[in-house]
């Protein structure tokens, strides 16, 4: 393979040196035939058929391979074992190369047949513009002209002269030009000249002239020597040239890339070598030229000479500067600082070069402020005084400055323009119209359009008064313009009409920034954000909001650009949506937002959440304040008292702090009575209910509680004791005592003590208790109040019992819901008793048999003479 390679290159170098030194492949040995039709050069654009046909010994063709400008071809259409044909249509090129190589059978590589060239070209046009001149001290003529446009094959080109029968026939030498000697032609004959143009494709042949010799010969071209301006000034010019023999001259000149202007007749001189020039504009760089010509009219005039290039002299400026001004802060002494800009004159305005720029203000007439800034400076910050309202500028060069140019400080109450259209213009401006303000206070003398971007640059520029519209340069697309319109008066400026637009709109980059405000039980509102500015590209016609559930896009609707909130429907509980937006201009749909996760909760409004959190903060407030404020407490419950049931507020005391058992146990502790000694350790105490027997229900005693005399009215016994339905078995120690409701008696095995009264105590003070135990009032209904006193129901008469007149020392008194004060009442509980009855019961005459414990009582009905 590698030889292969070798070989194949060696062939290739050698093919391309034979078609380098043959100058194409004319000059290659051909063995066969390579057939182009219709011939090798075609007009072009038409197709061709090449056919190559191999004749190499002792080859049996396997393979043919046709290149064109060693480009291997393909679609080769086999004519027979030892021929192909090869089609190519519309050829445009003017020049190719064709090769036609074959591989052998049993044989390596491939080999060439023949080669050939073909080229595509077009018929000549007609010769136009055939000239021939000759100069005075020349012996030849030279005939030119034009040929017209490329044939792209080789065509011949003959001037033919015809005179009196007799043709003579030049070839150029030269493309387009031909030089023949005047020995060839006689001075007064008259000739016919013509040019031919021929070529494998065509020929053509130009007009007829007519000449003769003296009519062809011309002056010598003459050259301009100097130009001088007359006291330095643009106005007058003279310019001066080599006038050989008796010549006119005819001059041109032109600024740079104008027409030319020539010089009138009666401008020109024959007689003297310099002449005037008038009407040359100043500071302009201008091209001269000059001819000669006979006096003779029938005469050629020579050549036009060389150009000259000379520049006018300068001129003081002819026009004011283009002036604005930017206005900044006013400070505390009623200075403000203003930046004032200007637009650098053209150079037909500046006629010369701008030395600077000079900025100055009046007060008083007199000019007190002056600064001259550099040609290349375009704005000057100023601070001027509280009252000067009004600032100067003009521009210098080498003869003088330009008029002032003022603008106003100070924006005047004046209405703005009207602007009518603002629309884009070629992708890279604005066109702005307007119309003048529908009321104005004096005439208008200019406008000022003034744009800017986002990124704070800023530009302007000066419109007459006789237009209504401009054009805006915005070479930045996708980027908002802020465009204002002034109107200048005399004695001010209006208010800006202002306006925004685009060049050029595109896509938005960035989409809207989505965020939730509320969730409800199937649905959520959204809102969004506005796209920055500079991310818009464009003006926002509308929004598009999506919510893809899973991997599922599902588009909502289009909203209008003016909402910024939307409420999402139909949506599912514990549901992971992905929200976001994307928004349209008219250049198309932007790029997505943001995207945000959605998910509602499971079934559950936030409201209902809410006010369920905000009723279990007050049911757990409330309570804790009513708890820790004592004034509170007290009042609700005096309140509740009359609605709600009385054992709600009955309290039960605690036996350990019994006052009762307190002194048993320090009597026990200070008496030597054996009597007093228990055999047996107290057991716990067992909580059971106790029942008070009432004998008879007392009618009504309205009187006893009310009057201040009642311990004096009522004789109290406070001897005698308690008597028992048992005898009290033993002394065992302590027992509950029990109570069978349904029998209406006390059970056999309790057993009840005998109670001693152990110490005296006046009547007055049991009066109370004796009372209550002897039965001689009824307690209908009764209830404990707050503050330990006993609310009592004597016969239908509420009396409050003021437990505190007892000893001085009030005391508590808690009776067990179940009570039940009815003279059929079976019911027993416990009963602790108040310091004041054991007071009474000390007093008794039989002694009280006591255990470790103070023994639970069955309070039975008792007879006046009872305690």
């Amino acid at each position: 393979m590698e030889t292969f390679s070798r070989r194949l290159a060696v062939v290739i170098v050698v093919t391309v040196l034979l078609y380098w030194k043959s100058g194409g492949c004319s000059g290659l040995v051909c063995r066969g035939i390579l057939w182009v039709e219709p011939t090798p050069v075609f007009s072009m654009g038409s197709s061709v058929s090449v056919i190559c046909t191999s004749s190499i010994e002792n080859c049996h063709p396997e393979k043919f391979s046709v290149y064109l400008n060693n480009n291997p071809q393909p679609s080769l259409h086999h004519l027979n074992h030892s021929a192909v044909e090869l089609q190519l249509h519309h050829v445009t090129i003017p020049h190719s190369s064709i090769r036609c190589h074959v591989k052998c059978k049993g044989q390596r590589g491939q080999q060439m047949v023949c080669g050939k060239d073909i080229k595509g070209g077009y018929p000549p046009d007609k010769p136009t513009n055939l000239t021939c001149v000759s100069k005075w001290k020349s012996n030849k003529i030279n005939c030119t002209w034009k040929k017209g446009k490329d044939t792209y094959i080789n065509t011949s080109y003959i001037v033919e002269f015809q005179s009196s029968g007799r043709i003579q026939m030049f070839s150029p030498q030269m493309e387009g030009y031909v030089p023949i000697p005047l020995s060839h032609f006689e001075m007064d004959a008259e000739y016919n000249v013509s040019v031919h143009a021929k070529n494998h494709l065509g020929q053509s042949q130009s007009a007829v002239i007519q000449l003769t010799i003296n009519d062809v010969v011309i002056p010598d071209t003459p050259t301009i020597t100097n130009i001088t301006f007359v006291n330095s000034s643009h106005k007058k010019a003279v310019l001066q040239w080599n006038k050989s023999e008796q010549l006119c001259a005819e001059v041109r000149y032109r600024a740079t890339v104008t027409d030319w202007n020539m010089v009138e007749e009666k401008e020109t001189s024959c007689e003297n070598s310099t002449f005037e020039l008038r009407g040359l504009k100043p500071f302009t760089q201008y091209e001269f030229q000059i001819r000669g010509c006979k006096p003779n009219k029938k005469l050629r005039c020579s050549d036009w000479s060389p150009s000259f290039l000379e520049r006018t002299p300068e001129a003081e400026p002819c026009r004011r500067v283009d002036v604005w001004r930017i206005m900044g802060p006013t400070h505390g002494n009623g200075s403000q600082t203003v930046t004032i800009l200007w637009k650098p004159l053209a150079p037909k305005y500046s006629r010369g070069i701008i030395l600077g720029y000079k900025v100055f203000y009046r007060e008083y007439g007199k000019q007190l402020h002056s600064h001259v800034c550099q040609p290349k400076d375009t704005q000057y910050q100023i601070t001027l005084p509280k009252h000067t309202k009004t600032l100067y500028i003009t521009a210098l060069n080498s003869k003088g400055s330009s008029e002032a140019a003022q603008v106003s400080i100070g924006q005047k109450e004046f209405p703005p323009p009207i602007i009518t259209k603002l629309t884009s213009a070629d992708s890279s401006g604005i066109l702005l119209a307007w119309k003048p303000p529908s009321q104005t206070k004096g005439s208008i003398l200019w406008y000022i359009a003034e744009w800017h971007r986002h990124d704070g640059n800023m530009w302007w520029k000066k419109v007459t008064c006789l237009q209504n519209s401009t054009y805006i340069e915005a070479k930045v697309s996708g980027s908002r313009y802020h465009i204002s319109l002034y109107a200048i008066y005399s004695n001010g400026e209006s208010k800006p009409a202002t306006a925004e637009a685009y060049s050029k709109e595109l896509e938005p980059i960035a989409g809207p920034k989505v965020s939730v405000v509320e969730t409800q039980k199937k649905r959520a509102l959204i809102k969004w954000e506005d796209i920055p500015v500079h991310l818009q590209r464009g003006f926002i016609k509308t929004y598009t909001i999506y919510l893809k559930k899973g991997i599922d896009e599902k588009q909502v609707r289009n909203v209008s650009v003016a909402l910024r909130q939307y409420w999402l429907e139909s949506l599912e509980p514990v549901v992971l949506y992905t929200v976001y937006m994307t928004a349209w201009n008219s250049a198309g749909k932007g790029a997505k937002g943001e995207e945000i996760i959605l998910k509602l909760a499971d079934g559950y409004d936030v409201t209902i959440l809410v006010v369920i959190v905000v009723a279990v903060t007050f049911s757990i407030a409330i309570p804790l304040i009513v708890m820790f404020c004592n004034s509170i407490r007290h009042r609700i419950k005096r309140i509740c008292i009359l609605w709600v049931p009385k054992w709600v507020f009955e309290e039960f005391p605690r036996v350990e702090n019994s006052s009762v058992v307190k002194l048993l146990q320090e009597k026990y502790r200070t008496d030597s009575d054996s009597s007093w000694l228990s055999l047996h350790s107290d057991p716990p105490i067992t909580e059971v209910e106790e029942t008070i027997f009432f004998s008879e229900e007392v009618a009504s005693l309205p009187s006893l509680l009310g009057e201040d005399t009642l311990a004096e009215r009522m004789e109290w016994q406070c001897a005698g004791k308690p008597e028992a339905d048992d005898t009290p078995s033993a002394h065992r120690g302590y027992q509950p005592q029990v109570s069978n409701q349904e029998e209406h008696h006390l059970l056999d095995s309790v057993e009840t003590s005998q109670v001693e009264l152990l110490d005296s105590s006046s009547p007055a003070e049991c009066g109370i208790f004796t009372m209550l135990l002897n039965g001689t009032f009824d307690i209908s209904s009764r209830s404990l109040l707050p503050g330990g006193d006993i609310n009592v129901t004597f016969g239908g008469n509420a009396q409050i019992i003021d437990l505190t007149s007892f000893r001085g020392k009030r005391e508590r008194v808690e009776f067990n819901e179940r009570h039940d004060f009815s003279m059929e009442g079976s019911d027993q509980g416990q009963t602790l008793l108040p310091d004041a009855l054991v007071d009474c019961l000390r007093h008794s005459v039989e002694p009280v048999a006591v255990n470790s414990y103070f023994p639970q009582l069955v309070v039975h009905p008792v007879t006046e003479g009872d305690c």
